[in-house]
Formats: C-alpha cells, sequence, structure tokens
C-alpha cells in the first residue's frame, strides 16, 4: 500500500525554478530565483527569467499604467469616472471624453500600475512574476493539471498515487499545497490518467 504523509509544503515551496514556455523561441525556460545586488544579508532575492536556448533574459516585470479619476465636467456639469487603457508611460495628464455630452477635456490625473500582459497562448495556466505559460500543464476534463516543475511533480505523483493520504496535524489545513488541490487531483477516479501525464512530463 503506497502511503502519502503531508509534508506540509505550500505552493511557495516550489518557487525556487517555475518552468515556463520562452517568449522568443518557445522553448522550455526558467523563471528562477536570484540573489538581489548589494545584498548584503543574503536573503533577498529577486526572480529572474531566463532562456538557456535563445538566451533572452528578463530581470524585471515590464509594466503600463491606467490613468484614472473622477471629475465633473466643465460643460454640463455631470460627475463621471474614467479609466484609461494600458499605457507605456506614466501620464501626468489624461484627455477624456464626458460621457454625457462629449465635451473633450484633459485632467491632472491619477495613475496606478499594472503588468503587461503576454500576448502568448492565452487561456493557459502562467506563473506571476512575468505572465509567461508554464512548461508543464494539461487541459484534463475540462481544467487545468498542472505544475512548476520535477519538485512539483514528485510531490504530486506521491500525493496522487497513495492509497492512504495522511495529513499533518501540525500543519495549517487551509494553507498547504495538498488542502488546495483541485477536487479533480483529489478524485481516485482521475489517478491513472494523472500519474500518466506526470510520468510523461518527467521523460
Amino acid at each position: 500500500m503506497e502511503r502519502f504523509q503531508d509534508e506540509n509544503k505550500w505552493l511557495g515551496s516550489f518557487y525556487n525554478e517555475i518552468l515556463v514556455k520562452c517568449p522568443k523561441c518557445e522553448s522550455k525556460a526558467a523563471v528562477k530565483e536570484e540573489l538581489k545586488e548589494k545584498c548584503e544579508c543574503g536573503k533577498c532575492h529577486s526572480m529572474v527569467f531566463e532562456c538557456k536556448k535563445c538566451f533572452y533574459k528578463i530581470k524585471e516585470a515590464v509594466y503600463q499604467y491606467i490613468a484614472f479619476g473622477k471629475e465633473y465636467c466643465n460643460n454640463c456639469y455631470e460627475k463621471f469616472e474614467y479609466h484609461s487603457q494600458p499605457l507605456k508611460e506614466k501620464p501626468l495628464t489624461y484627455k477624456t471624453k464626458c460621457p454625457h455630452c462629449n465635451f473633450q477635456e484633459e485632467w491632472k490625473t491619477k495613475t496606478y500600475r499594472v503588468r503587461e500582459e503576454s500576448k502568448l497562448d492565452n487561456g493557459l495556466v502562467r506563473e506571476m512574476w512575468y505572465d509567461l505559460p508554464l512548461w508543464f500543464q494539461k487541459e484534463f476534463d475540462g481544467k487545468i493539471f498542472w505544475a512548476y516543475n520535477l519538485d512539483h511533480i514528485d510531490y504530486l505523483e506521491k500525493y496522487i498515487g497513495a492509497d492512504l493520504r495522511e495529513r499533518n496535524s501540525k500543519a495549517n489545513y487551509t494553507s498547504s499545497l495538498v488542502a488546495r488541490l483541485p477536487q479533480f487531483v483529489k478524485a481516485a477516479k482521475n489517478r491513472e490518467k494523472l500519474l500518466k501525464i506526470l510520468k510523461k512530463w518527467k521523460e
């Protein structure tokens, strides 16, 4: 009988290397932890992207800006709100139309920052730093089954393949990776199919 005992790992336990599809050459690449420059404590890390095939590298996520505000139109005196499309540079002013009378005027604006989203493979699961699609993912019964890296795959394989699954009584039941797995991963009826996917990913 295969037995799995929860090691109290959470998703962040596998952040050290996240395998993704390179946006330039579409090969397998990685988002990895890297010690920040000028760090003296040895604990400050950032996540960088690097493709070993085409040598494309990203050290900082690309951001865009949304202009927004609440104003009173100087033509019809009605109050309205506006939000711009994503802008490449942070604007100090923004020209917009009043939705009530179409009067155009320029306002001193507020902004907030958003990460520029990749246009590659829309609809897939992505990592959170550079919005790149994960390398290990497959549609399964209308949902996406995915993993960050080989260590994550091994952990999932142990859990899915176990006949007896023991939870860690000292763990926070709502925050561990096992606690947050979707029901289709936990279901015994899907065991063999999911294990075949994991085995193929490891090859």
